[in-house]
């Protein structure tokens, strides 16, 4: 019996098609010999392995980013794994930003000392503070992880002055989901590594969950055997999905831009606004270093209100427009009162010192929306609780 060989039917078509094979075959020794042992012509061997959607979702996220190499990871915290497995060894001590997502932080705190690395965390609400930390380890520390811009604060890194001050042979990380290329561009600035979520804007339809890691050739296919090993990976739709979105992130993200800066001077200016931390505005305290940094200041705004933490959730409770839920770069709007949400298991203190007080709120613009109906939703829901207070 003739055994059934499919091929692609059409080698001229301007979309690759998306594969979603667990297993590639080989026709006979010579093949096995070519496609694995040699790899002097293309081949498949398992899906845990390689995919050729993958292949080329990554050369694209390459070129984005300037990088050499790419990886895709089944989440954002895949890739920040990933990467920290590989590149650290017991003995070996890293900083990371007080600031960091707190699933990073648990990573650092809770898992990596369980193999023997130490961990230093200092806050960057004063670059200058940081980056005299970061010196007086300097000749100690392996690895050095950033996170640019941080939530809820939209807090930025000097990012050069990292580099110089840790030495050329620390290895820079640098988690930039919140401002993806066009935005910025972390490997032009000393980072070895970068790193995204690319369930936010990279994908930007709120429809995947993926990762991505991006840098140098030699460190990617460091963490490249790591993901072999221990499968971290994504299917082929998914990749098809993110190769898809990657065609319209230039304009969604030069409208989140507009829209974030437009909302957050609006907020700026409400009398029920204590304060706005937007890097785009001349009042957040890193406005230099954005101006320095970035091209654009993505569609992410944190705001307190001059009211209790119950005041705030009826604030949120009357809004139409954004769904309440956390995540950013979707199409839609999302709102969270964030005591109340993403740090509801924090203590008083805890909250203090991370500079979140009762009446936070982080609001994620989505380009599907209107920003004079954004802006009106916010009217009549700050107006309404405020001539209540």
């Amino acid at each position: 019996m003739t055994k059934h060989r499919s091929t692609d039917a059409y080698t001229n078509s301007i979309e690759a098609p998306t594969y979603q094979s667990a297993s590639y075959y080989f026709n006979n020794a010579d093949h096995v010999k070519a496609g694995l042992h040699d790899r002097s012509e293309p081949a498949g061997r398992y899906g845990r392995y390689s995919n050729p959607t993958w292949i080329e979702v990554e050369n694209k996220l390459s070129e984005l980013s300037g990088a050499e190499s790419s990886l895709l990871f089944a989440s954002g915290m895949a890739a920040h794994v990933t990467a920290f497995l590989t590149l650290l060894e017991a003995g070996d001590e890293v900083v990371l930003p007080s600031e960091s997502y707190r699933q990073v932080r648990n990573v650092f705190h809770h898992i990596l000392p369980k193999f023997g690395v130490k961990v230093h965390e200092f806050s960057i609400r004063d670059p200058d503070a940081f980056v005299a930390n970061i010196a007086a380890l300097r000749g100690k520390i392996k690895l050095v992880h950033l996170e640019m811009p941080s939530s809820p604060h939209m807090y930025l890194i000097d990012v050069a002055r990292v580099r110089e001050a840790a030495g050329p042979d620390v290895l820079l990380t640098l988690d930039s989901s919140f401002s993806p290329p066009p935005n910025f561009h972390a490997l032009r600035h000393g980072v070895d590594l970068v790193l995204f979520s690319a369930t936010k804007y990279l994908s930007g339809h709120g429809d995947i969950v993926c990762g991505v890691a991006s840098g140098r050739e030699e460190l990617i296919e460091k963490l490249r055997w790591y993901r072999d090993t221990t499968g971290p990976i994504t299917d082929g739709n998914t990749a098809f999905l993110l190769r898809r979105s990657l065609y319209t992130l230039q304009l969604r993200m030069d409208r989140v831009n507009a829209m974030g800066l437009e909302v957050a001077r609006y907020l700026e200016g409400h009398p029920a606004v204590d304060r706005v931390y937007y890097n785009g505005l001349e009042s957040h305290p890193h406005h230099k270093l954005a101006q320095q940094y970035l091209n654009g200041f993505g569609g992410v705004i944190t705001f307190e209100l001059k009211m209790t933490e119950e005041q705030t959730a009826a604030v949120v409770d009357r809004l139409q427009v954004p769904f309440m839920a956390s995540n950013f770069g979707a199409p839609h709007t999302l709102v969270e009162q964030s005591t109340f949400f993403t740090y509801f298991e924090y203590s008083e203190e805890e909250l203090v010192s991370i500079g979140v007080p009762r009446g936070t709120v982080r609001l994620a613009l989505g380009y599907s929306n209107d920003v004079t109906a954004i802006i009106k939703d916010l009217d009549q829901a700050l107006s309404h609780v405020q001539g209540q207070a």
